[in-house]
C-alpha cells in the first residue's frame, strides 16, 4: 500500500479549489434567479392554465411549441362526392402563432392570463369551387373583362393599346394551341399585369371528355402558360365552346380551378355591329358582372366607348378575380 503526502501548500491550494467551486454554484444559482427576475415572465402570469411565472423566453417557446402540437389542425379541402352528388363543406385549419404568443407572454403584466395567439388556415378549395361562376359580387361597383382568346391575333394589338389607354386590367383565357403559334404576344400580356387564366390546352368539346381528358385539358395548359410567361396562371377555367356539365366543374373544382362562365355574351363573334354589341353589354350589365368577349373586330371598334359608358353607369372594368373578392377586399 503506498501512502501519498499532501504537503501544506498543496492541501492549501485543494481548500481554495473547493471554495471557488462552491462560490461559482451559488453565484450560478443567483444568477439564474436574477436573469428570472429580470428577463424571465413576471409573476403570477399564466398561459391559458398553465403557471409560467419566471420562465426564461426560450423555455416558453419550448412550451408554446408543445402545447401548439395539441391545437394545430390542417385545414380540409371542398370535395365532390359523385354516388350522392352532395358538396363535401370544406373545414378551416387552425395554427398556433409561437412566435406571437411568446411575445405576448413575455410581456404580459403581474397577474396576467395570456392565451394561445391562434390564426385560422383557410382551406384551398371552398365549395364554391364546385359551381360555375357566372357573376361576381354585387355589392362591389366593378365589372370584369373575361377574354377568351382562341384565335382572332390580329384584333388583339389594338385591343391591348385600348386597356392601356385606359388603364385596364383584363382576365384573358387563352387556349394552349394560341400560345404556342404566338408566345411573344402572351408574354406581352401577362407582363402588362393583365390576367392570365386557363381555356384548355386545345379548343376541344369538353362535354364529351372523361375524367382523365379534362384534367389533362387543364394541367397541360397550365404548365405551357407557366413555360411562356414564367409565372402561375390564376385558378380560373373558362371552359371551350361555354360548354358545362356536372363533371367539368368537379373536375376543375378539385384540381383548385373555379369555372368562369359570364353573365353577359357580347356574341361578338358573330360579328355584331358595334353600337348592337354596346347595347347588348350596357342593357344588361350588373355590378359584379362577367362580360364575355372575344379578339373579333366588333370589340376591337366598341372596346374604348365600353369602358366610358361603364365608368359612366359607376362600374369600373377589370379582371374576373377583382369581381370574386368580398366587399372591402382592394
Amino acid at each position: 500500500m503506498k501512502i501519498v503526502f499532501v504537503n501544506q501548500r498543496q492541501l492549501w491550494i485543494l481548500v481554495v479549489c473547493f471554495f471557488m467551486i462552491v462560490i461559482m454554484i451559488g453565484a450560478s444559482a443567483n444568477w439564474d434567479k436574477a436573469a428570472r427576475k429580470i428577463f424571465g415572465v413576471k409573476a403570477g402570469v399564466k398561459l391559458e392554465d398553465e403557471d409560467v411565472a419566471g420562465l426564461l423566453p426560450e423555455e416558453v417557446t419550448e412550451l408554446v411549441k408543445k402545447m401548439a402540437q395539441k391545437v394545430n389542425r390542417e385545414p380540409v379541402n371542398a370535395s365532390y362526392f359523385p354516388e350522392t352528388g352532395e358538396i363535401i363543406p370544406a373545414q378551416s385549419g387552425k395554427a398556433v402563432d409561437i412566435a406571437a404568443t411568446v411575445s405576448q407572454v413575455c410581456l404580459a403584466k403581474p397577474g396576467a392570463t395570456v392565451k394561445l395567439m391562434i390564426s385560422e388556415m383557410p382551406p384551398t378549395i371552398s365549395e364554391e369551387y364546385f359551381k360555375p361562376v357566372y357573376h361576381g359580387n354585387k355589392e362591389l361597383d366593378r365589372v370584369a373583362f373575361a377574354i377568351n382568346v382562341a384565335w382572332g391575333e390580329e384584333h388583339l394589338v389594338d385591343i391591348l393599346k385600348t386597356l392601356e389607354q385606359e388603364k385596364v386590367k383584363a382576365t384573358f383565357f387563352f387556349v394552349g394551341t394560341w400560345v404556342k403559334a404566338f408566345p411573344e404576344l402572351v408574354r406581352e400580356i401577362a407582363q402588362s399585369g393583365h390576367e392570365i387564366a386557363n381555356h384548355g390546352l386545345y379548343h376541344g368539346h369538353p362535354a364529351n371528355m372523361k375524367k382523365d381528358e379534362l384534367k389533362k385539358l387543364i394541367a397541360d395548359n397550365a404548365t405551357l402558360l407557366w413555360e411562356i410567361t414564367g409565372k402561375k396562371s390564376v385558378n380560373l377555367f373558362a371552359p371551350p365552346y361555354g360548354e358545362l356539365n356536372t363533371l367539368i366543374v368537379t373536375t376543375a373544382g378539385e384540381m383548385g380551378y373555379r369555372t368562369v362562365m359570364w353573365s353577359v355574351d357580347t356574341v361578338d363573334w358573330k360579328n355584331p355591329a358595334p353600337e348592337a354589341l354596346l347595347q347588348r353589354v350596357l342593357s344588361k350589365i350588373e355590378p359584379g358582372g362577367i362580360i364575355l368577349m372575344h379578339p373579333t373586330m366588333p370589340t376591337r371598334k366598341a372596346l374604348p366607348t365600353l369602358i366610358k359608358s361603364l365608368r359612366q353607369k359607376g362600374l369600373e372594368p377589370g379582371t374576373v378575380s377583382s369581381v370574386l373578392q368580398k366587399q372591402g377586399s382592394n
